[in-house]
């Protein structure tokens, strides 16, 4: 499917279909075991994926009436980056509401607009952690605490930063 924007063509891959028991079983054990929180309670199988090139949104709802507007219309629930699975900001949001903050880092305004540029999150941007911070963790904007984002703790020089995993900005920049 070619997209064209101010003379320059872009070809979109769109590729969709049910997503495989190995990436749903991932999911389910993140939020089990990293947010603490019963996916059944989210969602139930199947789920289903719709990939733009490489870039995949997992989500409810599919099937022969499928359209690119149902990832919206059945809830968005998690990112395939990598060939990992990480959770959606509304999944983090709803359990961080239910549950409080799990897996998931604070960031100061300096931060949040650098991370949602596709940036990664420096030592000095960071506010509080909550962990584990093993794996994927939500990015949280201090002023209103909305997840604005994935990313994954790297060890560096003896300090640790958070390397962009995936951020809202990224589908404005891919897509938009």
């Amino acid at each position: 499917m070619p997209i064209e924007a101010e003379g320059i063509v872009m070809r979109i891959r769109l590729k969709y279909g049910v997503l495989g028991r190995g990436r749903t079983r991932r999911l389910y054990m993140y939020i089990r075991d990293k947010l603490g929180y019963n996916p059944d309670e989210l969602f139930k199988p199947p789920l289903y994926y719709t990939c733009f090139n490489d870039k995949c949104i997992i989500h409810k709802g599919s099937g022969k009436y499928f359209r690119a507007t149902k990832l919206y219309e059945d809830g968005w629930i998690g990112v395939i980056m990598d060939k990992h699975v990480y959770p959606s900001p509304i999944i983090y949001e709803r359990i961080y509401h239910e549950r409080g903050f799990r897996a998931a880092i604070i960031v100061g305004d300096r931060g949040v607009r650098a991370f949602l540029y596709g940036n990664d999150i420096l030592p000095e941007s960071i506010i509080r952690e909550y962990p584990p911070l093993d794996s994927g963790v939500a990015v949280v904007d201090h002023s209103d605490h909305r997840v604005i984002g994935v990313a994954l703790r790297v060890k560096h020089e003896g300090s640790y930063y958070y390397r962009n995993i995936y951020d809202l900005g990224m589908f404005l920049r891919v897509w938009g």
